[in-house]
């Protein structure tokens, strides 16, 4: 069976936009709770790093706060990393067990039809929000510590011997007339001699990365198996399928070499300069940038598979798979991230563009503008033409409310839709294992 991504993606918008007054009376008391919790690390964050006690009363504006923190967060995890590592991680526990509180039934809503429970003032925690946040974890973590520990510690320490070995002691002749003037240099140095330093650079990390990636290899090999695709015709072809999968591979393998390679150049350089260590050579890190990036590629199909298993766990009542994988497999193992990136581009372009740009920026300021001119004028009137003092601090105080009530509503609105969209999910996978 087919994702639609279509269907899915019009019917968790639907969601997101006409359960709205439902979204918000279950939702509001954690969305502010997350809202508060984001604020007390921000400025958390900045009081460790300026290295007393950051109020308000010195940083006013949280915008101000947030642009400060960007600003000196390098700085900050280089000389305070654990402290900072202390804070996200407070921070990160508290806001996903608030998510789950009013997720967890939004998702039953969308996926069996079950309403949530009456009252306006509601934080429950149970038996449906440990599934969700158990689910995040088998989706996310688990996946990446427990099943690419033992091959990434694999390649360490194959990389681990080989500099080893390249950086033993061999004797170099400088002058070919001579047999007498010997120079002990390393194999690496030996290399570079004889212009094959791409060896060391370029080979040595590839060698590295290799059972990560010969493991990426063989998982969309086995993936795209006629069998794990129901609408698959003609006889099977395996070693067409090797070779094309293969050549995916080391294209998208390429890419995200090129595409992470900044960032993590960046953590490593800040990496060597916290702990005071030597600029690094080139080989160990091609080597960092090869395998993480492999591990990336691995980390991130495993999660593309179980990404609707969240969903699947709340819905169902149990931690069983259910139809989990049935849902992600043959050629819906790309629908999914077309949906992902869908909603994700939906949401950035609605919220930058034409709410916090268009609306914010330049329409509804006009407006305010008008009004505000309009007040001023009536006052001048009744008070022989002397504005009233209150006019503006009144006016600032409504457009400030305005635009923290626009990115609020728009939080339960983005709430909506994830949940909309795990209820498909839900619903799909139950067809497809009805008739697997």
């Amino acid at each position: 069976m087919q994702l639609r991504i279509l269907s899915i993606l019009g019917e968790a918008l639907n969601f997101g936009g006409r359960r709205m007054a439902t979204i918000m009376r279950v939702s509001w008391l954690a969305v502010v709770l997350l809202l508060i919790v984001d604020m007390a690390s921000v400025y958390a964050s900045l009081s460790v790093i300026a290295g007393r006690v950051i109020t308000f009363a010195e940083v006013g504006s949280f915008l101000s706060a947030q642009q400060l923190l960007a600003r000196y967060a390098a700085q900050g995890w280089s000389a305070h990393g654990e402290q900072m590592a202390a804070i996200a991680a407070v921070s990160l526990f508290v806001q996903v067990i608030l998510i789950s509180t009013f997720l967890a039934p939004l998702i039953r809503w969308a996926g069996l039809g079950e309403r949530p429970g009456p009252g306006s003032v509601r934080l429950p925690f149970g038996p449906d929000q440990l599934r969700f946040l158990i689910g995040l974890l088998f989706s996310a973590l688990f996946v990446g510590v427990i099943i690419l520990l033992p091959i990434m510690t694999t390649s360490f320490f194959t990389l681990k011997y080989i500099v080893a070995a390249m950086s033993q002691t061999m004797a170099s002749f400088p002058d070919a007339n001579s047999l007498h003037t010997i120079k002990l240099i390393t194999a690496e140095e030996g290399l570079v001699q004889r212009g094959a330093e791409w060896v060391f650079g370029l080979a040595v990390p590839l060698a590295a990365a290799a059972p990560l990636v010969l493991l990426t290899w063989l998982v969309t090999f086995f993936h795209f198996n006629p069998r794990n695709r129901p609408n698959a015709t003609g006889k099977p072809n395996a070693f067409l399928r090797a070779v094309v999968s293969f050549v995916v591979v080391a294209v998208v393998f390429g890419a995200a070499v090129f595409l992470l390679r900044p960032e993590i150049l960046k953590l490593l350089k800040s990496a060597a300069a916290a702990g005071g260590a030597a600029d690094l050579t080139s080989a160990p890190v091609n080597a960092i940038l090869f395998i993480v990036t492999a591990g990336y590629l691995l980390v991130t199909y495993i999660n593309l598979r179980l990404y609707p298993y969240p969903g699947i766990a709340v819905c169902r009542g149990s931690l069983g798979l259910g139809g989990t994988l049935l849902l992600s497999r043959g050629w819906n193992i790309v629908r999914i991230p077309i949906i992902l990136l869908a909603v994700a581009g939906f949401f950035f372009i609605l919220q930058t563009f034409i709410i916090n740009s268009l609306f914010l920026t330049t329409l509804i300021p006009q407006v305010i503008n008008l009004l505000y001119q309009a007040v001023l004028v009536s006052t001048k009137l009744v008070n022989s033409g002397v504005g009233a003092d209150w006019a503006l601090p009144l006016f600032i105080w409504i457009w400030n409310g305005i635009k923290i009530l626009a990115n609020v509503f728009w939080a339960f609105f983005s709430y909506g839709v994830i949940a909309g969209l795990y209820g498909r999910l839900y619903r799909d996978s139950e067809r497809i294992e009805a008739a697997a």
